[in-house]
């Protein structure tokens, strides 16, 4: 489920719940952990977050995916299979809010970007890999060309 809150012209403090999604409830299995869910707001309010899919078919097959919601048409979702081959650790929108960073714990990084500026149309339009160190954190600098980056390194 998603809540999300507007606040009140007239105090700032005051909050008041403006809708709420609710996602189908898929069937919990007790060997595998809970991941944390990654999420990122852009200045076009619209909300990236992650979730990990398990194959019906193969409880080892998990795909690690993008969902992205215009926060105007929240119940219009989305989904995009990332292709990242660990937990999806970082996401990031650039200044324009048309272009989203996603980074995995395997030092994998993806640049997504919309296709003829529609919010239901993404692809991968670069990728670059950081020999197997996971990413803890990025940032685009400030004219959104370059990337700043901290990743975990065991050495």
């Amino acid at each position: 489920m998603c809540q999300v809150w507007t606040r009140r012209l007239c105090s700032p403090l005051d909050m008041e719940l403006a809708y709420v999604c609710d996602w189908e409830k898929r069937q919990k299995n007790a060997h595998c952990p809970s991941i944390p869910v990654v999420c990122s707001w852009s200045c076009r309010n619209l909300v990236a977050f992650t979730t990990d899919l398990k194959s019906d078919d193969n409880e080892k097959d998990v795909s690690h995916m993008i969902h992205i919601i215009d926060t105007e048409h929240p119940w219009d979702v989305f989904s995009i299979n990332s292709g990242h081959t660990e937990v999806i650790s970082c996401l990031e929108w650039d200044q324009s809010g048309s272009r989203l960073l996603s980074a995995d714990g395997d030092g994998q990084i993806k640049c997504w970007s919309m296709t003829d500026h529609l919010v239901n149309s993404w692809e991968s339009i670069l990728s670059s890999s950081l020999d197997r160190d996971p990413i803890i954190a990025l940032s685009w600098l400030h004219n959104g060309v370059k990337l700043a980056l901290h990743q975990y390194s065991f050495f």
